[in-house]
């Protein structure tokens, strides 16, 4: 049944916070199943498998959003919607938690589950969202979700303890001068200088950096004429860091170099940090746990710089993201990734034994 969720959900994708339809679809196969939905954020669904009160519980998530990509796979089940496509495996996610929730309905276990499919990961905003709503349980043990990746073996699961993934920064840095023409530019303040000046010096801060970081600027705005001082420029980039240490010593240092590439042309500097999420870190009692009944599991891969906003629920409880191996498929963000039959079973039967479990002691350090 697995593969029919997920033929259905790929068909039919939704771009973050518009995932209407999608929820529909969850909340109609829950509730033939037995469970009482809730909706969370608008678009995102909640289901509970209460086994006793007094239990502490677990939290299983999949995120259900679409990427505004045209899909170029060729399969009998390509999306129907224009240029937008689960190219990031969310159907996957949302298929093979659905199939476990089917699978676990009725069964006695070790704990309680909550099942929360989430809207909006792609734009980093779906986990924060729902959050507001206190969608976690007060007793919450840890929480767990699974990602499928390429050039993981096919069916596998790899994580490691500490970051798995990066986290993610958006920034906007505005520049305010003077307009002048060119043939009096002393007389002006030149924003456009001050944007140029602002990237070379980000250059010098990541040349410098001993951590593993990414400091990337993606945009600069100024200026209409080609005579003209500009009296507003803007830098748009991202910063990506394995610390939230480490992110806030940069912060401060973007921020002081955009204040000094202001100050040398006469400018003024606005930073603004448009949202994003922490690194994700896996809590280490929890992976121990894990490789002691999952025998297909790769505890020691290398982190990506790739962010995935589940890092906001490991700041409320301990939790561990699983990369779930596709093999040799077309890259994440691709026109043409789609997720093999066969890995999705084996992610249903990860989440069966992750139930199933008894974690010892919550399964956290103290």
């Amino acid at each position: 049944m697995v593969f029919e969720h997920y033929k259905r959900l790929h068909r039919s994708p939704e771009l973050s916070q518009q995932e209407h339809r999608t929820a529909c679809f969850i909340e109609y196969a829950l509730q033939g199943w037995g469970y009482e939905t809730k909706r969370v954020g608008v678009t995102g669904v909640i289901a509970d498998l209460v086994v006793d009160e007094q239990l502490p519980w677990l939290l299983f998530r999949a995120d259900i959003d679409a990427l505004p990509i045209q899909e170029k796979s060729g399969v009998d089940y390509v999306s129907q919607h224009e240029g937008v496509m689960h190219a990031c495996g969310h159907d996957a996610h949302t298929a093979m938690l659905l199939e476990a929730a089917r699978l676990l309905q009725g069964t006695k276990l070790p704990q309680n589950i909550r099942f929360l499919f989430q809207p909006a990961e792609e734009n980093s905003m779906g986990a924060e969202l729902v959050l507001k709503e206190n969608v976690l349980p007060e007793n919450l043990q840890a929480s767990f979700a699974m990602h499928v990746w390429p050039g993981v073996p096919k069916g596998a699961l790899a994580t490691c303890t500490g970051a798995l993934m990066a986290s993610c920064d958006f920034f906007k840095v505005i520049f305010h001068g003077k307009s002048v023409h060119c043939a009096q530019a002393h007389l002006g303040n030149d924003a456009l200088q001050s944007a140029v000046q602002l990237v070379s010096r980000l250059g010098v801060i990541k040349s410098l950096e001993t951590e593993k970081i990414i400091l990337f600027c993606g945009s600069i705005h100024s200026g209409n004429g080609f005579n003209i001082v500009p009296d507003e420029a803007s830098v748009g980039g991202t910063l990506r860091t394995f610390s939230v240490s480490v992110k806030n010593r940069l912060q401060k240092k973007i921020q002081e170099a955009a204040e000094a590439a202001a100050q040398e042309f006469g400018a003024y500097a606005e930073v603004q940090w448009l949202g994003g999420t922490p690194p994700l870190a896996n809590d280490q009692a929890l992976i121990d746990e894990l490789a002691g009944f999952l025998p297909n599991i790769y505890t020691d891969v290398e982190p990506s710089y790739a962010a995935e906003d589940f890092a906001r629920y490991q700041e409320y409880a301990p939790g561990v993201l699983m990369w779930l191996g596709t093999g040799d498929t077309a890259p994440l963000h691709n026109e043409c990734f789609l997720v093999p039959e066969e890995v999705l079973y084996a992610g249903v039967d990860g989440w069966l034994k992750i139930a199933r479990h008894t974690f010892a002691d919550g399964g956290v350090e103290e």
